[in-house]
């Protein structure tokens, strides 16, 4: 019942129903055999703003190269097809929003906090070896953005729910329930399959707070689900959560982390974070 509401929300939202194409195109290039790096260059270099930041992220020190990368195919035969294929996602969904009307919400710092999750989710999964870091970057990135699809919503509901997450000293995901009958994470699932992307990034966002729920990616779940609680403690940003949500235990244990992790998680969070935000959000 809840995911026919999300969906049908999100329906009923005709500026929500379609992701610009960009990715999409990405997409097919990518899994056709004949493709060059030139050829999916194109594609980004149709886009002046798209194609300064792809450079900009090739160039942080995410990847710390010895040399400057100055072409998009370059940057794609280092990085990789899937992998920057994703970092368009991911530039593409913030653009996305930040045209949308949502005058109650500080985008900066929700994005801020979008931002901070995905490095901590990114270090999550390079502490794990995990063969593509970037898929866990870019649904750390996405995993609040049914919040933002909430933030749609008329003046008054949104002062109820704010009101009663202040009156009960209640995490907001929770008041959500209470409210409306679903919350932002399976809302921003919802999103994702409605925009086709990759069964992946559904589970992640859907199950971000519940992480026993999922199915087929319950890793990347996890992952998120933990780099979320991680970033609401360093407090760089907010998408709106006054409370630091808890780590689900089964979850922490299925990361099978060393027990230094932390330390480590948070020390390399504070090293790219503020070249990430000024990638995503400069």
């Amino acid at each position: 019942m809840t995911a026919q509401v999300t969906r049908d929300l999100i329906k009923n939202n005709l500026r929500l129903t379609n992701l610009p194409d960009t990715y999409h195109r990405m997409e097919e290039t990518v899994y056709d055999p004949a493709t060059s790096f030139d050829a999916m260059a194109h594609i980004i270099e149709q886009d002046a703003a798209l194609t300064v930041q792809m450079l900009k992220v090739a160039n942080s020190s995410l990847y710390d190269f010895p040399y400057k990368i100055q072409s998009v195919s370059r940057a794609i035969s280092i990085i990789g097809t899937e992998q920057l294929r994703d970092l368009v996602l991911a530039a593409t969904v913030i653009r996305f929003f930040n045209h949308a009307p949502l005058d109650g919400v500080n985008m900066d710092s929700f994005w801020r906090h979008s931002v901070a999750c995905a490095i901590v989710c990114r270090a999550i999964a390079t502490i794990r070896r995990e063969p593509n870091v970037e898929r866990f970057y870019v649904a750390g990135l996405l995993h609040d953005v049914g919040r933002l699809v909430i933030f749609m919503q008329p003046e008054d509901r949104i002062t109820q729910l704010l009101k009663r997450r202040d009156e009960h000293t209640e995490l907001l995901y929770k008041v959500e329930h209470q409210v409306l009958g679903f919350d932002h994470a399976g809302l921003g699932g919802s999103l994702m399959a409605a925009w086709q992307l990759p069964p992946v990034f559904e589970e992640a966002v859907r199950c971000h707070h519940a992480p026993d729920q999922a199915v087929s990616y319950p890793i990347e779940a996890a992952v998120v689900h933990v780099a979320d609680s991680i970033a609401n403690a360093l407090r760089f940003g907010t998408s709106g959560e006054r409370y630091v949500p808890p780590i689900d235990s089964t979850a922490w244990g299925r990361l099978a982390l060393p027990e230094s992790s932390l330390e480590q998680i948070i020390r390399y969070t504070e090293q790219h974070y503020r070249q990430a935000v000024e990638v995503f959000l400069g």
